[in-house]
């Protein structure tokens, strides 16, 4: 199982657009998740700043097989109409990788 961390921003007023989408997500989007080996995904709000957290089987084939699906594709598209871009000089996208630097779990420490 690998661990996927991003941030990524808003643009201005389209907080209420972004949080109203994921309320209605459509099902073939979190059926086509499923089926990408997503287990588990979550999305925090600050202000317009976003981070997403996600456990996935192998992130290269999620990437891989979503691309493919037509409604990722449009959902995407969507949401990119939403966030800013590119996130910083770094980082040309609006998703920017965090970098895993330490852990706990409670049945291993």
């Amino acid at each position: 199982m690998e661990r996927l961390a991003l941030v990524y921003r808003l643009k201005p007023g389209k907080k209420e657009e972004y949080i109203k989408a994921h309320k209605e997500i459509w099902p073939e989007i979190t059926e086509g998740m499923k089926d990408a080996g997503c287990h588990e995904m979550t999305i925090f709000l600050r202000g317009d700043q976003l981070f997403l957290y996600a456990l996935i089987e192998n992130i290269e084939q999620f990437n891989t097989e979503r691309a493919k699906d037509t409604h990722f594709q449009k959902w995407n598209a969507w949401m990119h109409e939403l966030l800013l871009a590119p996130y910083d000089e770094d980082e040309p996208s609006a998703f920017a990788p965090l970098t895993e630097v330490w852990r706990f779990e409670a049945d291993k420490n």
